[in-house]
């Protein structure tokens, strides 16, 4: 580009020189003239077409930085999220970690509560039946044993100023008579035992501690109320009959 520029400077000065240059040279420095311009244009375009593509490259760098500033922000608050998550799961696997601590203490606590109000309620109901069976064994001996004469009072004492009488023979006195035993057993059958348990009256408590039923049969007694027998326990409550068998003597059943 230069050479060009020199010769077309070249040219002019030849054309100044009066006489010293032919048609011909003149015409072809013209052309060289023409030519250098038409480069000139062309190097002037495509300096404008490289400015604006470096514009351009500077704005995309620009954009580019600032979407790179961008993204690094929003790394930076996932990272700050992402740690917070993790304490906050650290922290509720420890929250986890002590309650299953405190609900198994609780469970072994109730486990052993459960074993004591079972041993107690096993040594009331040992002491239940025991006393059923002394109270009854006094009613079978009160009703076995006849009655104790009762002694008759003495006479009041005689009177010192009245003469003394002949003594009279002492009547005889009858030996008291034994009831007998058709009234014995009568009296059996027509009075009932304290400690019998009334199966249409008696709570769950009686039903479980002097009886020692299941709760679920419990239930069962106390929902099928009337019973008129103690077969009906079998037939209406649904009872099984080697439980009331073991029951028999120690229930009734009221009007």
């Amino acid at each position: 580009m230069k050479d060009q520029i020199v010769r077309g400077l070249l040219v002019l000065v030849l054309v100044g020189l009066p006489g010293c240059v032919g048609q011909g040279a003149y015409e072809q420095t013209r052309k060289d003239l023409q030519s250098t311009k038409s480069d000139l244009d062309r190097l002037r375009g495509q300096n404008e077409a490289l400015n604006k593509q470096v514009i351009g490259l500077k704005e995309s760098n620009a954009k580019l930085k600032e979407e790179l500033d961008k993204a690094n922000a929003q790394l930076a608050s996932l990272k700050e999220e992402a740690g917070k998550e993790r304490q906050a799961a650290d922290n509720k696997v420890k929250d986890l970690d002590r309650q299953v601590k405190e609900l198994t203490k609780a469970k072994k606590d109730l486990a052993q509560e459960l074993e004591v109000q079972k041993q107690r309620y096993e040594d009331s109901l040992k002491t239940i039946k025991r006393q059923a069976k002394e109270l009854k064994e006094r009613e079978k001996s009160a009703l076995i044993e006849p009655p104790t004469p009762q002694p008759k009072p003495a006479p009041p004492p005689a009177d010192t100023m009245r003469p003394p009488e002949a003594p009279s023979p002492a009547p005889s006195v009858a030996p008291p008579s034994l009831p007998a035993m058709s009234d014995v057993s009568s009296n059996q059958e027509g009075r009932e035992p304290a400690n019998l348990v009334d199966i249409n009256k008696a709570t769950h408590a009686d039903l479980t501690l002097a009886l020692g039923l299941a709760k679920e049969d419990s239930d069962k007694v106390v929902k099928n109320r009337p019973y008129k027998t103690i077969e009906e326990l079998i037939t209406k409550a649904g009872i099984a009959k080697v439980t009331v068998d073991k029951i028999r003597e120690k229930v009734t059943a009221s009007p």
